[in-house]
């Protein structure tokens, strides 16, 4: 995909418009994985969490209810034991040989005495076998509902007895402990736990932790003894810490296939991106070559034509003519050094590389200079030159070639972008050990959303009606290139229509 992509690029084959709509429809379906892999997992998670949840839940339920089961046991077997009344009551019909009937064989099989049963006829109305067996009915019932009734009132007794006892005597937490341990690892859940015992308002009555808000709001409630109609509520409290880890290493088979699938998408991005600014480049460096082509054309025309009319002996024998033809030759030859500067300068950053030879330099002396070869162009138009070096400290290492070119650069931007009479302010400061060096214009200002781009290789700031600016856009670039390399830091600031500021920063000596 992304190879088809590039082949479109390297090829004029295909419209622009047929490109972007590739990249769209691309783009599209990156999206739409994306999306689709991101509820995959999110639906996953789901999954998993609830899993997870009902596992849990589930054994805290057969603990609490096997606790419960239990605690009955226990009292009925306490009650049994016991010498209270009701206690030698209840054994005594348990064990009583008075109970109606026994089984022997099957559910069903009655046997009685042999002497209470006398069978005369098998059709009669009133044999003694039915008169025997209505009377052993009602007994019978007579001694069940004593019997319900006396173990209702016991039981409810015992309930009423257990439930007005402290939680901490009804429950064995070293059993406790143990119950969660075996049911939360039958159920598959096998993750480290903390738990606690709590009242309904929160107090905390055990806690198998020390640190009691081990227990956050991510925890599992299960109330102890839930059918006991009493005030006294007591929870059981679960929360496992590294809960959210397991669900995450549930899902660490899904994740680096989102993962690829991102980072296809991120490439993807990338490489449009890439490649639109080299065809945006490219463009450029293509206007480039045919404005230097141009530019270089227009001196060696002249120069050609100046060097045709010496060869005639009439310009020879004309000393005026002479002196014209040779200062067209002198301009024009350092044209055409100018632009062969530009040309040396564009290769510094095709090479990204440049040889500065770092010296310890008086600032205030290099400003000096170029303020006065510099002034010269100034007052041709008009203009002044004001400067305030004030710093105290002005060493720097900087290599002087290059910091000359920088500055030269930086008056020739305000000069070229000057509005009318041009007021041109050089200014040095120290702050720390730090040289901050400003230039600052009275021209046409640069607009806001230029300000961003203007040290862009190749970058040129619209003009407006200004159409008498030449350049290549390569000065800036080669400014802030050079300042990058001194370890330097340069700063704008300007108002369109009111002027523009350069601030370079500098580490002294």
């Amino acid at each position: 995909m992304v190879i088809i992509v590039v082949s479109l690029f390297q090829t004029s084959i295909m419209r622009k418009s047929y490109i972007w709509i590739l990249i769209l429809l691309i783009a599209f379906s990156f999206t739409g994985l994306l999306l689709l892999q991101a509820r995959y997992v999110n639906q996953s998670a789901a999954i998993f969490s609830a899993r997870f949840d009902d596992n849990v839940k589930r054994s805290m339920y057969q603990v609490v209810k096997t606790i419960e089961e239990m605690e009955v046991r226990d009292c009925l077997e306490t009650f049994i034991n016991g010498n209270s009344d009701d206690a030698l009551r209840a054994k005594q019909l348990l064990s009583s040989d008075g109970l109606l009937f026994k089984h022997k064989h099957s559910i069903g099989q009655l046997t009685m005495p042999d002497e209470s049963v006398e069978i005369k006829s098998l059709s009669g109305k009133n044999t003694s076998i039915s008169k025997a067996s209505e009377s052993l009915n009602e007994q019978y019932q007579e001694r069940f509902l004593h019997f319900k009734t006396l173990f209702e009132g016991v039981t409810a007794k015992l309930i009423n007895d257990v439930s007005e006892k402290p939680i901490e005597k009804r429950i064995d937490f070293v059993l406790l402990d143990e119950l969660l341990s075996k049911e939360f690892y039958n159920n598959g859940v096998g993750l480290p736990f903390h738990y606690m015992v709590t009242d309904k308002s929160g107090r905390v009555i055990f806690s198998c932790h020390e640190n009691n808000k081990a227990v956050t709001k991510e925890f599992y409630r299960e109330q102890f003894f839930p059918n006991e109609n009493s005030d006294k509520v007591y929870f059981l409290n679960v929360f496992f810490p590294t809960r959210s880890e397991y669900i995450i290493d549930s899902l660490r088979l899904l994740l680096p296939s989102a993962i690829l699938t991102l980072l296809m998408f991120v490439t993807f991005t990338l490489i449009i991106l890439y490649l639109f600014r080299q065809k945006r480049l490219t463009t450029i460096k293509n206007d480039f070559v045919n404005n230097m082509t141009h530019e270089l054309k227009t001196p060696i025309s002249s120069v050609s034509l100046a060097a045709q009319m010496l060869n005639d002996d009439a310009v020879n024998t004309n000393p005026k003519i002479l002196a014209r033809i040779s200062r067209v030759i002198i301009d024009e030859t350092k044209r055409l050094s100018f632009l062969v500067d530009k040309v040396l300068q564009m290769s510094v950053f095709e090479r990204n590389r440049a040889t500065l030879n770092f010296q310890e330099t008086d600032l205030h002396e290099l400003l000096q200079t170029v303020i006065g070869n510099f002034s010269l162009k100034v007052n041709n138009t008009n203009g002044r030159i004001k400067s305030q070096l004030n710093a105290r400290n002005p060493y720097v290492l900087v290599d002087d070639m290059h910091f000359t070119n920088v500055i030269y650069n930086l008056m020739d931007n305000a000069l070229k972008y000057r509005k009318e009479t041009l007021i041109l302010t050089v200014s040095t400061w120290n702050e720390k050990d730090k040289l901050f060096i400003s230039i600052e214009d009275n021209g046409i200002g640069i607009k806001h959303e230029s300000l961003k781009r203007i040290f862009d290789q190749f970058y040129r700031v619209p003009t407006g009606n200004v159409h008498n600016v030449k350049g290549f856009g390569l000065g800036l670039a080669y400014v802030s290139k050079i300042i990058k390399l001194h370890k330097g830091i340069i700063k704008v600031e300007s108002e369109y229509g009111i002027g523009t500021k350069f601030i370079i920063e500098l580490l002294t000596v």
